[in-house]
């Protein structure tokens, strides 16, 4: 295009066109549009310094777009530096995070501008020295702050303790892990006492301590009824304890509660039901779970097996399967061919086609 237009400028001796002034015009003005597209874009640097003066490294810097979604973010380097281009303009969150992601400071709506980077810089000295001064102007401020250092100064005391837990956990001292989660109770507010009673409720289930797993389970759901897992692991306690129908009850509230993941409580209550014998409410069990998710193999696979033990055998030795279970095996394997039980359900099968012998007859030599 460039090329014609300068030949049409030679061959008339110097003097442009109309014809060639009107695609000159069109030219520029696509131009005069198009370029700002390209710079409608800026960035952020700047450098990140901890209280003690030292560079923030590997710190993550993490820009949140205020008014359309837009999550960037970028990592300091060994200076505490960080450069990040080619931002929209707009306004941002700007969230400072140590390298274990735990949050140091946030600006909010940081001004992006086109061109050079904006710079915003973090001085954790300096920023704590504005919040001490800010603090000692406003009494509210400052009855605030002494409660968050407050809180943190429990939070930390209940950490320790909480770890001491769980390391007796691992260790496989259930009972002394239960012991020390108690200790943590009166330490814990909220969703941190729903978690304390939760490992503390295990710990005595572990250590087959079954009606303190019980007193605990029940503490942990008045903190938190609408938790299903809860009432899935009561189910269980209840369960090994032999007590059936409540078992069943906490089974069934885990389904209402958690609609999403119902069939998953009532797998669960097969599997308990299974392994007591129950075999009768294990096949129930399992045939709701499949109801509510067709597609779970291993409900099929465990429903054959709960109903193995009603075949019965012909005079002749002809094994008869209780309804039901050959279509199990068979789903099973549709839906999982290569699964981890595929071997044993066509060994299955194979079986219940064939003949199973009522005498012995020794072979002769």
């Amino acid at each position: 295009m460039a090329w014609q237009t300068t030949r049409k400028f030679l061959a008339t001796g110097g003097g442009w066109t109309g014809r060639s002034l009107a695609g000159l015009s069109a030219i520029l003005a696509a131009l005069v549009v198009a370029l700002p597209a390209f710079g409608q874009t800026g960035g952020l640097t700047g450098k990140v310094t901890l209280q003690d003066g030292s560079p923030c490294v590997k710190c993550t810097v993490q820009i949140d777009r205020l008014e359309i979604k837009g999550n960037y973010h970028v990592n300091t380097t060994k200076k505490g530096e960080y450069v990040y281009v080619g931002l929209p303009i707009g306004n941002y969150k700007v969230t400072f995070l140590d390298p274990n992601g735990r949050q140091l400071f946030f600006f909010n709506n940081k001004h992006i501008g086109m061109g050079d980077p904006t710079q915003a810089d973090l001085d954790m000295a300096k920023e704590a020295a504005n919040a001490k001064q800010q603090q000692a102007a406003n009494p509210e401020a400052q009855k605030i702050a002494q409660e968050n250092a407050k809180e943190q100064k429990e939070f930390s005391g209940l950490k320790q303790v909480f770890d001491q837990g769980n390391a007796l956990y691992a260790q496989g001292q259930y009972a002394q892990a239960a012991d020390t989660f108690e200790k943590a109770v009166p330490l814990a507010k909220d969703k941190n006492l729903v978690a304390v009673l939760t490992r503390e409720a295990d710990s005595y289930h572990k250590a087959r301590m079954n009606d303190k797993a019980v007193e605990i389970y029940q503490k942990a759901i008045a903190a938190n009824p609408t938790d299903a897992g809860l009432h899935n692991n009561l189910g269980s306690v209840y369960a090994d304890m032999g007590k059936i129908p409540e078992a069943q009850q906490e089974f069934e509230k885990a389904a209402q509660i958690d609609p999403a993941n119902a069939s998953r409580a009532y797998f669960n209550m097969g599997v308990v039901m299974y392994n007591k014998g129950k075999m009768d409410e294990a096949s129930a069990a399992l045939k709701k779970s499949i109801e509510l998710d067709p597609k779970y193999s291993d409900a099929y696979f465990l429903e054959a097996q709960a109903l193995v033990g009603k075949a019965t055998l012909t005079p002749d030795g002809k094994i008869v399967p209780a309804p039901g279970t050959v279509d199990a095996l068979q789903s099973y394997l549709k839906l999982d061919p290569n699964g981890k039980y595929a071997q044993a359900a066509q060994q299955m099968l194979q079986q219940m086609s064939g003949e199973i012998k009522t005498e012995y007859k020794k072979k002769k030599k």
